[in-house]
């Protein structure tokens, strides 16, 4: 418990740092699940919202004939960089798990794959950085 706080003490200590303005644009990754696990992840950058972005990201996986789809990361930056990873994991009752991060920064793709990372902590808590993962996405938009 006391690491998913200090994972949201680290995300709001760089939102604050990189002075961002609500309302300024928006950009978010939407995913899909089914029983747990993670199936596919969508991102739209560079809308005028935050919930305009979720909602193209929404779409697109709808389109794709996923049913579950969930809003994992966004940000009000109109500009900055994305950065999205991906592992594949075993949990302590032996399933096999993928599960999806996304991060984004104005300030350098190192911080957004940072981000990244919580954010798959943040959602997937049977992963440990010992499982690795894979940058399947990193974008200046």
């Amino acid at each position: 418990m006391r690491w998913i706080l200090l994972i949201l003490i680290l995300q709001l200590s760089i939102a604050q740092s990189q002075n961002i303005t609500p309302g300024t644009g928006g950009a978010a990754c939407v995913v899909a699940k089914n029983l747990g696990n993670s199936e596919a992840i969508e991102w739209s950058l560079g809308q005028p919202t935050i919930s305009q972005a979720i909602a193209n990201a929404k779409s697109a996986l709808k389109e794709r004939g996923f049913v579950y789809v969930f809003p994992q990361a966004n940000s009000p930056l109109p500009h900055g960089w994305m950065v999205i990873i991906k592992t594949e994991y075993r949990t302590v009752t032996s399933r096999t798990r993928t599960s999806y991060g996304c991060g984004f920064s104005d300030s350098s793709e190192q911080d957004a794959e940072r981000l990244a990372q919580a954010d798959l902590r943040a959602y997937s808590w049977g992963w440990k950085p010992k499982h690795g993962y894979q940058v399947i996405e990193k974008q200046r938009y």
